[in-house]
């Protein structure tokens, strides 16, 4: 593979260009990014490369997603398609790094038993790493090179009608007016979705308002650096991320430990009937109960960190947020 194709920095005027040429210049950034992470994954030597290259798929499809009008309809139903799957295809081997490292941080405090009933989980989880990198490599990087490069054709140049007939003229509006419109939008989901959590939080509720920070930081992110009002949004959707990401990670581990401790006493009973000594590995079930009200003992602490910084106060976090954001909006509906 030749090195990867280092975007130039996006340019001061951004806001000024025509929506489809900046969303087009944005696009190919993230595409950069994902070709450096993915270079690094190819070469093994950086832990956070899968991540990094999960991270920057991601980032790439929302940009995709929010400037529909300017890029996704030229790059066409299929290339969307493979993009998703590729996305999607880095899940299970990040989620199961995630799950390996909280099990290594809750086993700092854990006693022997608790650890001991880790084991079969954490053995579990390394497993489906070490496959999904497998797969990854063996067939997910090279599906990422070949559509790098269409993927690159398609947003590289841009076409634009202006008719000197007489006829209505569709000059190309400006990026800020579409940035402004996205931000909106997204920004009502979200407060919408913190609106809906729920005291304690739904599972289902924090993981939508998790997504749709997300969706927002991406949104703002590249263009921080020359929109100075976005940089603190920006903070404060990292922070609300991180905590919904946090607490939402130990439910996954929760969940999984669940599967582990039914597929252990299915396989007890059946050695049981088949005759076997009726056997238990020391720290079996009190050892997987007490792991258990450790990770939610962690996920409780993260709920109450989230409420005393996102709660409904006038100083809280999400009415700064939202003040912010609607600013944000402001500045950029005037020419």
């Amino acid at each position: 593979m030749s090195p990867p194709v280092r975007a130039a920095a996006l340019p001061a005027d951004l806001l000024a260009l025509p929506a489809g040429e900046a969303a087009r210049r944005i696009a190919l950034a993230e595409l950069a990014r994902a070709e450096a992470a993915r270079a690094a994954l190819a070469a093994g030597e950086d832990p956070e490369a899968l991540h990094d290259f999960r991270v920057a798929l991601r980032r790439l499809r929302s940009q995709v997603r929010a400037y529909r009008d300017e890029i996704a309809r030229a790059m066409g139903r299929k290339l969307r398609r493979r993009l998703r799957r590729l996305a999607a295809a880095t899940n299970p081997g990040r989620d199961a790094e995630v799950g390996i490292a909280l099990l290594d941080d809750l086993a700092g405090t854990a006693d022997a038993a608790e650890r001991r009933a880790a084991e079969p989980l954490r053995a579990r989880l390394v497993a489906r790493r070490d496959e999904a990198y497998r797969a990854l490599l063996a067939d997910g990087l090279a599906e990422f090179d070949e559509l790098a490069g269409r993927l690159r054709d398609r947003l590289a140049s841009w076409t634009v009608e202006v008719r000197l007939d007489g006829g209505e003229d569709e000059r190309p509006r400006p990026f800020r007016a579409a940035l402004g419109e996205e931000l909106a939008r997204h920004a009502d989901r979200l407060l919408g979705a913190l609106e809906r959590l729920g005291r304690p939080p739904d599972p289902a509720a924090a993981h939508r308002a998790r997504i749709e920070a997300k969706r927002l930081r991406y949104l703002l992110e590249p263009v921080a650096p020359v929109l100075a009002p976005a940089r603190e949004p920006v903070r404060g959707l990292r922070e609300l991320q991180d905590l919904l990401g946090g607490a939402n990670d130990l439910a996954v581990l929760a969940a999984e430990l669940a599967a582990e401790a039914a597929e252990a006493e299915r396989s007890l009973v059946t050695s049981t009937a088949a005759g076997g000594a009726r056997r238990r590995r020391r720290g079996g079930r009190p050892g997987r109960a007490a792991l258990a009200r450790g990770i939610a003992a962690r996920r409780a602490a993260l709920w109450q960190e989230f409420e005393a910084r996102w709660g409904d106060r006038p100083d809280g976090s999400a009415r700064a947020l939202a003040a912010g954001l609607g600013e944000l909006v402001e500045a950029l509906a005037e020419t």
